[in-house]
């Protein structure tokens, strides 16, 4: 149960400025989700989210595959339900299979993932059991990224974490 109330399309439309986000967000997401709704209790906070949000899944130079593995690596190894339920269906979207998706939470043990795929899952694993990575592992992602595409790996796994500690805290729902 969430611990924050939702904020409603109906709410929304007496706050200056939120109706015009939630169209903005509905329009970049499909819909207004309960972590845009809770958020939107501090209306600038959520205007502030909703600007790193899009460039991570938007903006960034990193592939929209390896964004998603890395979302979902982080999902699994930080038990984030809210994202796995909404990062499945966006890891479909830009093509990860349903072998590689079958693969989780012990994608380790698979054999789906081509050496890059590999490196960002490593990656995204070790940032969220140790808040580090091994140097090999830096080393394998350098071998394949570049040093956009690594930074943006970096700020699409941290970004995940974020999200992680403001849904896990209060409590927000799956949609």
């Amino acid at each position: 149960m969430a611990r924050l109330p939702y904020i409603s399309d109906a709410e929304a439309t007496d706050q200056p400025g939120l109706r015009q986000l939630y169209h903005e967000i509905a329009g970049l997401r499909g819909s207004v989700h309960n972590l845009h709704r809770i958020l939107a209790n501090q209306p600038e906070a959520l205007r502030a989210f909703m600007v790193m949000s899009r460039y991570v899944r938007n903006d960034a130079a990193l592939d929209p595959r390896l964004r998603e593995l890395a979302v979902l690596a982080t999902a699994y190894a930080l038990d984030v339900e809210y994202e796995k339920h909404h990062h499945l269906p966006a890891a479909r979207r830009v093509g990860i299979s349903e072998e590689q998706l079958a693969a989780f939470p012990n994608w380790q043990d698979a054999s789906v993932f081509n050496a890059v795929e590999r490196a960002v899952l490593t990656y995204a694993d070790q940032v969220a059991r140790r808040r580090q990575v091994d140097d090999v592992v830096f080393a394998a992602l350098e071998q394949h990224l570049s040093t956009s595409e690594i930074l943006d790996l970096a700020l699409t796994v941290g970004w995940y974490h974020l999200c992680a500690v403001v849904i896990m805290p209060l409590g927000i729902e799956v949609d």
